[in-house]
């Protein structure tokens, strides 16, 4: 499948699709962006991945009678592609008037293999899929990382700032190069950047996890974040940018950064990366829970 985003339904009009059409759905390779800042796809310096919360699903069984669940879908960032979020919707969307089965329980095992199938076969990766109802249950992600970085700097040096670039500047980041360990752990809901072909405005919350022989400049930090306002990507494309500027900048010894992004169209994408696999949180990638939502979500 060659790759024209001039293909997809992103940034067009569409109407909602009454019956189910796997076609629908588009892939977007990782690579374009990687190759820009750096990011060997065949060495990869991080392992994570991708958790998409969708909050309008819905089909019906044999008498007509509606299901309504939340879908979370979670599959690795090491997967040559990520599927375009207007398409998984409208994807969704389809199965909204359709029937699937006898029983409440029929209907879902039917549609539950069907979108693993489909997603498996665009995506070329395993994906993890689960419906949750009203009644399961949710936990915080990232809970042990309690302090914001707001509260990490004084709120005179914050306003004594003058915040003027827009555009992603990782020469705003500044540390010193010590030989002793920080650790670093913190959150903030600073992140604004904007879709890479709509360009309307994407929230999340930046989740942190550092440990460098550089003595960060936190501020600097703030700086480097707000720089993104103006920036045009893809959810899973910033986190990726973040993380490779720490990465090449401070050194790390470890390292994670993770980004819960607000709803769009009945969904919310959460990329997760890490240069060890027990920094991700368990949590965001459990397909036993349902996450808990950030103020921002």
């Amino acid at each position: 499948m060659d790759f024209n985003l001039q293909d997809s339904k992103l940034g067009k009009k569409a109407s909602t699709p009454e019956k189910y059409d796997a076609s629908l759905l588009f892939r977007i390779p990782r690579s374009e962006n990687r190759e820009r800042y750096g990011i060997d796809e065949t060495n990869l310096p991080f392992v994570g991945f991708d958790v998409w919360n969708c909050y309008e699903v819905s089909f019906l069984i044999d008498n007509g009678l509606p299901v309504s669940r939340m879908l979370k879908l979670i599959y690795s960032s090491d997967s040559k592609y990520l599927v375009e979020s207007k398409s998984l919707k409208l994807y969704l969307n389809a199965f909204n008037m359709d029937r699937f089965g006898k029983t409440v329980a029929e209907a879902e095992k039917r549609v539950l293999d069907m979108i693993s199938k489909e997603l498996v076969s665009l995506l070329e990766t395993d994906v993890q899929i689960v419906l949750f109802n009203n009644k399961s249950e949710a936990k915080q992600a990232f809970s042990s990382i309690k302090t914001d970085l707001s509260d990490l700097i004084p709120i005179e040096k914050q306003e004594s700032i003058v915040f003027s670039r827009f555009k992603e500047s990782p020469d705003l980041l500044h540390s010193q190069l010590t030989e002793t360990i920080y650790e670093y752990a913190f959150h903030t809901d600073l992140l604004r950047s904007n879709c890479r072909v709509t360009n309307q405005p994407d929230w999340g919350d930046i989740f942190v996890r550092l440990t460098t022989k550089h003595e960060i400049d936190l501020s600097s930090i703030m700086e480097y974040l707000v720089s993104f306002r103006r920036e045009n990507h893809f959810h899973e494309e910033v986190v990726e940018m973040i993380y490779k500027r720490f990465w090449d900048i401070f050194s790390p010894q470890k390292l994670m950064v993770a980004a819960m992004y607000t709803r769009r169209g009945g969904i919310d994408i959460n990329p997760m990366r890490a240069s060890h696999a027990e920094l991700l949180d368990e949590i965001l990638i459990s397909n036993i829970y349902r996450v808990e939502k950030t103020l921002r979500q």
